[in-house]
């Protein structure tokens, strides 16, 4: 309704009565936004804004309390600046303006709504010069083709519904007021043409004629409140809306605030769906982890399992036996064991394996009952932001989601303009740890990203990660359970994972010297020592 021909005439008439203005400059924005730099005769500035998108095509007077239009506009129709406008005119029966120049230039806008709304001007001798928004082609065509005769409202197939046959009819009544006739004249919205009895077409002529009446004097302009939606702009009350949320006696100010309210809905829109969206994947990707998780702790039978087997080949003669596929033996309890072996190895040798996987397992094991609490709580507080989604209204709303969702799914990496990535994983206190992801990234987080000042963290003995704990003050080393923590997320990230106990060197990186020739090689100065378990950093490198 925001293009509603009567609303268009309103327009057209409250910026005709400024007549003559000069154009001072013309911009647009994008391609469905243009804005009209105009100065009267009294020395007064105005901004026109005119928006040629689909479902949203208008013009009005830009609210001074709006401040100055976007910077990023571009320079258009150079050669009407400076030149006064003589008139304006709303087409015969459709959407279209025209602004004729005292050069004889014309601007025309087409607002149809859809998109073919556009922009275009015409050269005195009516040559097109240029163009915004929908395709030339058809809207020149458009503009040359004659005026079109529409139907009267009972002219209309009999199957075709009433609601449409007024809207579409050569009074363009719209969606809206057709089905505010329908209202006054007690008959349903889908009633179709074919059932109205000679009565009932009688009681819509006359309502309709009465309502056409009541929007040529009307003089005021209301916002209606939809239950779903931006705000209805209407030039009379609707009983199907019947909560007005403001009131305006010029129809300028009313599209201007019309426009602002639908652009803040299309924001809150767009972002709930993108949030929406987005939690569900969180919730997905958290439901998995949660049950693979879960599943492997359901193996905590195979540790002792795996250990049991490697201590039952140890206890056979020829230990160095090979080409053995199986096994079966039993344990101290009587108990028979069919044991899988690989038969390339000896029995020692796969002995050692059963052990190697119980290790494994075991410390595996460790990190899942450390990680599945976390996940848990993750998972529920992310069903408490999806309720709290739901239940938005605001864009205020939608953000603190949006800072909540941040802090509670913090970005795993960070990317420097030479292209290497690195782990980042947030600390308490305020500290932040990156790790390398392989030798060319160590090598540019240690030597190009890191400062003097940072600590530098690494596996003693063992290739892996270099990883770089920044603290909140310079100088500041960090709490004996962060530095640790620390220590063990880079120990998980070496060759070294999955051992029990990990020794992991500390120093300052202004200590820490490049290893001539060898990528992400380093030598260490006033190094200390600390001794950790790996810890895998709360499911968070899986996100």
């Amino acid at each position: 309704m925001v293009a509603h021909r009567e609303t268009l005439r309103r327009l057209v008439a409250e910026l005709s009565s400024q007549l003559p203005f000069a154009i001072e400059a013309l911009r647009y924005c994008g391609r469905h936004r243009l804005f009209l730099w105009i100065r009267l005769p009294s020395g007064e500035s105005w901004v026109v804004e005119v928006y040629l998108r689909p479902g949203l095509a208008t013009f009005f007077r830009r609210p001074d309390l709006w401040g100055d239009p976007p910077r990023q506009t571009v320079p258009w129709a150079k050669e009407i600046w400076g030149k006064h406008v003589q008139s304006i005119e709303l087409h015969a029966t459709e959407r279209c303006v025209r602004y004729s120049l005292d050069s004889g230039e014309q601007l025309l806008l087409f607002l149809f709504g859809t998109a073919h709304s556009g922009a275009l001007l015409f050269a005195p001798n009516g040559d097109l010069r240029g163009w915004i928004g929908g395709s030339p082609k058809v809207l020149v065509e458009f503009w040359h083709r004659a005026e079109r005769m529409r139907p009267s409202w009972q002219d209309f197939p009999p199957e075709t519904p009433l609601v449409r046959a007024l809207a579409q009819c050569y009074h363009q009544l719209g969606t809206f007021y057709s089905r505010e006739l329908c209202y006054r004249c007690g008959l349903p919205s889908g009633t179709l043409l074919g059932s109205l009895s000679e009565t009932e077409r009688s009681l819509v002529e006359i309502q309709l004629h009465s309502l056409c009446e009541e929007l040529v004097r009307s003089r005021e302009a209301f916002l209606l409140r939809r239950p779903d939606g931006p705000p209805l702009l209407s030039l009379l009350p609707l009983q199907e809306f019947p909560h007005t949320i403001a009131k305006f006696s010029n129809v300028h100010a009313a599209v201007a605030e019309r426009v602002r309210r639908t652009l803040v809905w299309e924001e809150f829109r767009n972002r709930w769906a993108e949030l929406q969206q987005k939690v569900a994947w969180y919730e997905k990707r958290l439901m998995r982890q949660l049950t693979e998780t879960q599943m492997h702790l359901e193996q905590a039978d195979r540790v002792d399992l795996y250990r049991l087997w490697g201590s039952l080949l140890l206890s056979q003669p020829y230990l160095h036996r090979r080409g053995v596929e199986e096994l079966e033996l039993k344990d101290w309890e009587g108990r028979a064991h069919r044991i899988p072996l690989n038969s390339a190895r000896s029995l020692q040798e796969n002995a050692e394996n059963y052990f190697q996987r119980a290790r494994r397992l075991e410390g595996s094991l460790r990190q899942a009952q450390q990680r599945l609490p976390r996940l848990q709580q993750m998972f529920e507080a992310l069903r408490q932001l999806h309720q709290q989604i739901v239940q938005a209204t605001f864009v205020r709303q939608l953000r603190q989601v949006e800072r909540s969702l941040q802090e509670l799914f913090p970005a795993r990496e960070i990317q420097t303009r030479t292209g290497e990535r690195f782990r980042l994983f947030p600390l308490e206190k305020g500290f932040q740890l990156y790790v390398g992801k392989d030798a060319r990234s160590n090598d540019a987080l240690t030597f190009s990203f890191a400062r003097p000042h940072d600590l530098f963290i690494h596996v003693r003995g063992s290739p892996g990660a270099h990883g770089i704990l920044r603290g909140p003050r310079k100088n500041e080393l960090p709490p004996r359970e962060v530095l640790e923590y620390a220590a063990g997320i880079v120990a998980y990230y070496s060759r070294a994972r999955w051992a029990t106990l990990v020794p992991v060197v500390y120093t300052w990186r202004k200590y820490v010297r490049k290893v001539k020739g060898v990528l992400g090689s380093v030598r260490l100065e006033r190094e200390e020592l600390v001794w950790v378990r790996p810890i895998a950093p709360a499911g968070l490198e899986s996100y």
